[in-house]
């Protein structure tokens, strides 16, 4: 039986999915699109283009574009959440509005509540309470660019809901991505997240002038730190935090070695930008560093702010009660 999916938000990410799902297209499903901002949806339904994101690129006829969250929803199979991880609320409550009981929720936001620190599954239920959903997580190395540009990669889905995982796996998988499951969607869901932290230090380490060993050397140590809280005291299993898992090991080297937001802000402050005015660039440049979201909420997750690492990333961007010179100085100590 063919079946309907959405995809719920046309940012960079949401962009290069609707690509490769449109690639993919054939009669095992069809596809339709929306986003809340309206110069994107104009430009993709007159021109099937983006405005903003490989502006050269046409969509195919195959693939659909709603005029309304309703319209998106009402007949959908499968949503695929492709928002912010700030608007998961307010989409939540569109989607217990307009979806049909049964839905299945693919997340693909690698973050934690901004506000509580909360998993965004763990939000997605307060939201959805009393309605029948499934929820999944999409998490692994894949910079929008990259997938965008059939670029060989891995990617983890996970959810508690078994009978779903294949299935779903089957629906992301090409000849360019191979698609991992796992049951484990709490370890995902802090791994994917908590990875954001690990690539802002390792580009302060980068922006400090020190060697490559020097990067590595503090990834290793503070990946270790943090994979032993998630297992010990939240609730994650170990096999989520191997180098093996997309989206830990795979994502976490990617995301602190490659070109990316975290890292990039974690450069900035290594080359002396103070706290406040590298978080004002990456904002002017529409660039969301989830990191220092996840890093307002560490004091709500029990056993991280006692990493020595975490509590001083924490100091510097959102205490900001010491300097990039106290890590330089952490560093040389160690």
């Amino acid at each position: 039986m063919k079946k309907h999916i959405a995809l719920y938000g046309i940012g960079a990410f949401g962009y290069a999915i609707l690509k490769h799902l449109d690639n993919k297209h054939d009669e095992s499903f069809d596809l339709i699109a929306y986003d809340i901002v309206d110069e994107v949806m104009d430009k993709l339904r007159t021109d099937r283009t983006h405005p903003h994101h490989h502006t050269e690129t046409t969509i195919t006829d195959m693939t659909r574009f709603a005029n309304s969250p309703e319209e998106l929803l009402k007949d959908a199979d499968i949503v695929i959440v492709a928002v912010a991880s700030s608007a998961t609320r307010p989409v939540m409550q569109t989607i217990k509005k307009f979806a049909k009981p049964g839905v299945i929720l693919v997340n693909i936001a690698k973050a934690l509540d901004k506000d509580t620190g909360k998993r965004l599954s763990e939000v997605t239920a307060e939201e959805l309470d009393g309605f029948d959903y499934v929820y999944a997580q999409l998490a692994g190395g894949t910079i929008a660019d990259d997938l965008f540009h059939h670029e060989p990669l891995g990617i983890d889905i996970a959810s508690p809901a078994e009978a779903v995982l294949q299935p779903l796996a089957d629906i992301f998988t090409s000849d360019n991505l191979q698609v991992y499951t796992t049951t484990d969607l709490t370890g995902v869901e802090y791994a994917s997240s908590l990875k954001n932290v690990i690539s802002i230090l390792a580009g302060i380490v980068k922006g400090l002038g020190f060697s490559y060993g020097s990067e590595t050397h503090i990834i290793s140590k503070t990946a270790q730190a943090i994979a032993d809280v998630c297992v010990e005291q939240l609730g994650a299993r170990p096999d989520t935090f191997s180098m093996g898992r997309q989206s830990w090991g795979n994502d976490m080297w990617m995301s602190c070695t490659g070109e990316t937001r975290n890292r990039q802000l974690g450069i900035l402050l290594g080359e002396g930008v103070s706290a406040q005015e590298a978080i004002d660039t990456m904002h002017k440049g529409n660039k969301l560093v989830e990191g220092v979201n996840t890093l307002r909420i560490i004091d709500q997750l029990p056993g991280l702010k006692d990493i020595e690492t975490v509590k001083l990333l924490h100091d510097l961007l959102i205490e900001q009660t010491i300097t990039v010179a106290d890590i330089r100085d952490y560093l040389l100590s160690k």
